[in-house]
């Protein structure tokens, strides 16, 4: 009896942690897959604007070529092509954007709209 609760805490000891370790190799290998196949995308929404509750305007690049599309649950029509300039344009805008979003100091913020604070600036 002593010689199985041994072995098995041997083998439980050994295991577990090899078990883990594949776990956590597993996983970021599938983030590496993942974030390489969405640059890889042939096809990549640029942005996505609704207009009511079923109705929204895409602006999709396929490749090199670009369209606005509206899109409903029965109809979809490309309205627009757009040409190189036009992409590379809107993804600059959006890097743009990120970047200054990435810019803002969020503690300067939220001290501004912090209403536990009294008049001498402390908080109550």
């Amino acid at each position: 009896m002593g010689d199985n609760l041994i072995e098995y805490l041997i083998n439980l000891s050994v295991f577990i942690p090899i078990v883990l370790i594949l776990i956590v190799v597993s996983i970021k290998l599938s983030k590496v897959n993942i974030e390489t196949n969405k640059k890889n995308n042939y096809i990549s929404i640029l942005e996505k604007t609704n207009l009511n509750k079923d109705t929204s305007i895409l602006v999709l690049k396929t490749g090199d070529e670009g369209f606005v599309i509206i899109s409903s649950p029965s109809h979809t029509e490309k309205i627009k092509k757009l040409s190189k300039d036009e992409i590379l344009l809107i993804e600059n805008s959006k890097i743009s954007m990120r970047t200054d979003l990435n810019k803002i100091n969020i503690k300067k913020l939220a001290s501004k709209f912090d209403t536990r604070k009294n008049r001498d600036g402390e908080f109550e």
